[in-house]
């Protein structure tokens, strides 16, 4: 029985080794550069699919509903949690018995097993972010710990909270049926500020933009990104964002912690 235990951890830091070679690194996923696939409801733009150094995959894409399409039921595979995020237009999302009808800047977390239906019903295209987070090692829920429902988050109903450089919305920060942490806030920023000084810290995050254009500061290189861009941020980078545009730019900020962190 010991044997079979240490040849099973042996193959788990294999597997993890191997892993954090072909980890994602630090930089910007252009949405104008995005390769697009056609589909039968709209299209799909893949940002990336990819271990990081937490997370076994980690997958972002950009779904297109055109009018009166929709995503027929799907079951949020085992040991992942899938973050949607509304881009454009107006979505109706069902989770498992839930229903609600979301419009840009809208946020829903569904759980591993969690059954989801996207609908367009509108006039106009519907756009969406999904992003799956799976991780090597999934968190271990305590007796104390409350039962996770999946969370829907209307834009609308978030309180903006104006400071020097802009604002910032608090979207949650919370455990999912995966990971120990995930954090979600929305940060506005006025011409030509930044968001802090340049910085590193050890759990992995991404900056997603809403509007406007940031100037993202990678390990010392320079990168650029408009709406619907990604920064992907490696953990221990070097980073900190900066608006390069001429009026206020908005993004989201998605950091999260593992169940191997806490240890």
């Amino acid at each position: 029985m010991k044997k079979v235990k240490l040849l099973y951890i042996v193959m788990l830091l294999g597997i993890t080794s191997m892993a954090y070679s072909q980890a994602l690194t630090s930089t910007v996923y252009d949405w104008d550069k995005l390769s697009v696939k056609k589909s039968s409801t709209g299209e799909v733009k893949t940002f990336f699919k990819s271990p990081t150094k937490d997370l076994e995959m980690f997958e972002a894409k950009a779904v297109t509903l055109n009018a009166g399409k929709d995503i027929k039921t799907y079951e949020v595979a085992k040991s992942t949690d899938e973050l949607l995020i509304v881009k454009e237009g107006i979505a109706g999302i069902k989770v498992n018995d839930e229903m609600k009808t979301l419009g840009e800047g809208s946020v829903v977390l569904a759980l591993a097993g969690d059954k989801v239906t996207i609908a367009n019903k509108e006039k106009n295209n519907l756009v969406y972010i999904s992003f799956i987070f799976k991780p090597f090692i999934q968190r271990v829920p305590k007796e104390t710990d409350e039962r996770i429902f999946p969370l829907f988050v209307d834009w609308k109903t978030v309180e903006f909270k104006p400071n020097a450089n802009g604002g910032r919305r608090d979207i949650m920060r919370r455990a999912t049926s995966s990971l120990r942490e995930l954090e979600i806030h929305v940060t506005t920023l006025k011409e030509g500020i930044s968001s802090h000084a340049p910085h590193t810290h050890r759990d992995e995050e991404f900056v997603l933009m809403r509007y406007g254009t940031g100037d993202m500061d990678l390990d010392g290189k320079h990168y650029i990104g408009g709406p619907g861009s990604i920064f992907f941020l490696a953990s221990g980078g070097y980073h900190g964002i900066n608006n390069a545009g001429n009026s206020a730019c908005e993004y989201f900020a998605i950091r999260w912690l593992t169940q191997e962190e806490a240890k």
